[in-house]
């Protein structure tokens, strides 16, 4: 299903201004494929047909719902595993050794999607921080109502916890429900989520109170950004963090700010990044 040119060219300009992605000419498949269920939930006859929906409503539900639809991601628990054990045996001791016994350490999932990589981070954390459940502070933020409230229920399928969750930790740190699992709630309180625009100059004040952050995790997110959005990101996210903070991004991702300065720091021949 092919999009005319003016149609597309309003489509990507959208998405841009609202959620800062970058959909080149070529990536056109990213609209067919991640749009198409819309098109069938309101019986829309083509993309051509949603793009004009939404251009003559782009504060309304269905253009809410198209930034839903190409923002939301899969992931999965403990994605490529190198980040949590940065935080194992570096990030955390650093800052425990750093900060001394019970004071709290606040931490950022800045594009949380459905939770797992917060709940990575926290049962990293109970596993290697000593008082984790008091001291450790998690923010979840993203841009998806659908992917918040599924973070906010932390209630996942079989499936899902097939994915990444050791068994271990499964039985340990969750509460079985039918065929589905939910993070015992009494951990579920270590973690908040809250809608967030990176690209937003508003981000401030989404976060504020719940740093500043010892910690952000930025992964995979800034590829779908131009250059010059990518810089911006990273200032905002540095004007969140203490100094001597670690950023995690991307195994390709680079902390580069226009204002930020930041220290590479290798762990396992992969980059982690730190607030100078």
């Amino acid at each position: 299903m092919s999009m005319t040119d003016r149609e597309f060219g309003y489509m990507s300009t959208f998405l841009l201004k609202s959620s800062g992605i970058v959909v080149p000419k070529d990536k056109m498949y990213l609209l067919r494929s991640r749009l198409q269920p819309l098109l069938r939930k309101h019986k829309i006859e083509s993309l051509d047909s949603l793009a004009k929906a939404v251009r003559s409503n782009e504060m309304g539900a269905l253009a809410h719902e198209v930034v839903d639809a190409m923002t939301t991601n899969e992931t999965l628990f403990f994605r490529d595993q190198y980040p949590y054990e940065a935080l194992k045996t570096l990030v955390f001791p650093e800052i425990v050794h750093s900060k001394g016994v019970g004071k709290g350490i606040n931490i950022w999932s800045a594009a949380s999607s459905r939770g797992q990589e917060a709940i990575s981070i926290m049962l990293t954390a109970l596993e290697s921080v000593p008082q984790a459940d008091r001291r450790i502070h998690i923010l979840g933020t993203d841009l998806s109502d659908e992917a918040l409230a599924y973070a906010t229920a932390a209630l996942y399928t079989q499936m899902e916890v097939q994915r990444g969750m050791p068994v271990k930790m499964l039985v340990r740190f969750f509460n079985q429900e039918g065929s589905n699992w939910r993070i015992r709630p009494e951990l579920q309180v270590m973690m908040k989520f809250k809608k967030g625009n990176l690209v937003s100059d508003q981000l401030a004040g989404t976060v504020r109170g719940h740093g500043p952050f010892d910690v952000v995790f930025l992964r995979n997110v800034l590829i779908y950004f131009t250059v010059e959005e990518r810089k911006r990101v990273i200032d905002r996210i540095a004007a969140n963090m203490i100094k001597g903070g670690y950023l995690i991004t991307g195994a390709t991702e680079v902390a580069q700010g226009v204002r930020s300065q930041w220290e590479m720091v290798s762990f396992k021949n992969k980059r982690l990044w730190k607030l100078l």
